[in-house]
This record gives C-alpha cells, sequence and structure tokens, in this order.
C-alpha cells in the first residue's frame, strides 16, 4: 500500500473541447453584434459630421470588430489631418465669409457652420457639427445596452 492518493478525471479532455468551442461560438456571437454596432457608429459620424466638400464624410470608416487580446474593439474614425480639428475647435460665432480656390462665399458661416452642415438634418437627436464622433457614440448608447442585452441572449438561448 502506498501514501499516494490518484485521482482520474474521465471526461476532462471533452469538458475542455466543449469550453474552447463555447467560446469560439460566444467570441462569434459578440463578433457579429459589434461590428453590426459600429456601423452603426459610422452612420451616425457620417450624418453629424460637418458638411462642406463632402471629404470628411468620405473619409470616415469603422473596422469590424476585432480581438485584441483579451478584448473585443471596434476601431473607426477618419484619416484626414482636420478631422480632429473640424471635431475639437470651438466654434467661430457670428457669420463669415468662405474663402476657398481663390473664390469668395460671402456669409458662407453662421454660427460656426457652413451652409451644407446647416441642410444637413439632426440625427438622433444632434445636430451635425463639431464633436461630431462624439455626438454619434451618444446618440447610439441605447443601442449599445440592447445590443450587450441581445448577445447575453444569444449565448443563453433566450432569444
Amino acid at each position: 500500500m502506498s501514501d499516494e492518493l490518484k485521482i482520474e478525471w474521465e471526461g476532462l479532455k471533452e469538458f475542455s473541447d466543449l469550453l474552447k468551442k463555447t467560446n469560439r461560438q460566444i467570441t462569434k456571437i459578440v463578433m457579429e453584434e459589434y461590428t453590426d454596432l459600429g456601423v452603426l457608429a459610422e452612420e451616425g459620424t457620417k450624418a453629424l459630421a460637418p458638411h462642406d466638400e463632402g471629404n470628411l464624410e468620405d473619409s470616415i470608416n469603422f473596422d469590424s470588430a476585432k480581438k485584441l487580446g483579451g478584448n473585443i474593439i471596434v476601431q473607426g474614425g477618419s484619416n484626414l489631418e482636420y478631422a480632429l480639428r473640424r471635431h475639437e475647435e470651438t466654434y467661430r460665432m457670428g457669420v463669415h465669409d468662405k474663402y476657398a480656390d481663390g473664390r469668395k462665399t460671402p456669409d458662407y458661416y453662421v454660427s460656426g457652420r457652413g451652409r451644407e452642415t446647416h441642410r444637413k438634418p439632426p440625427w438622433r437627436g444632434y445636430k451635425p457639427g463639431r464633436k461630431y464622433l462624439d455626438n454619434a457614440i451618444k446618440g447610439i448608447e441605447k443601442d449599445y445596452d440592447s445590443t450587450n442585452i441581445r448577445i447575453l441572449e444569444k449565448i443563453l438561448g433566450t432569444e
């Protein structure tokens, strides 16, 4: 007789394989749902971006969800130099002319927004203009909450 106690767990490999499969399924659900949320964030950001020539709106892009370490992220924004400036600068109040391509357009800017930006409709209660990315994210807060609830329902099989 020995002083050793030996315990063998049967089915442990199968259980481990099941956990791996379940984790892949959960990751797939989360990635799909967050990618869809990123599409909505892109839509809102474009809708709220200031509009002059349309370059800023055209440059806005959100990637599909990606797994980065233990996190799942959706990245988005613009690669234009002036995108951050348009987002962060304070409004220049009053009425101002626009100078572009050697031409002057009188009274183009009113209260910090150009004519074309003024023509854009609000998106989810937010006016197009400065802080367009922040406002788009604020505009989808309820969607973020409902996305997380939908993810849980899918995982638990109650959807």
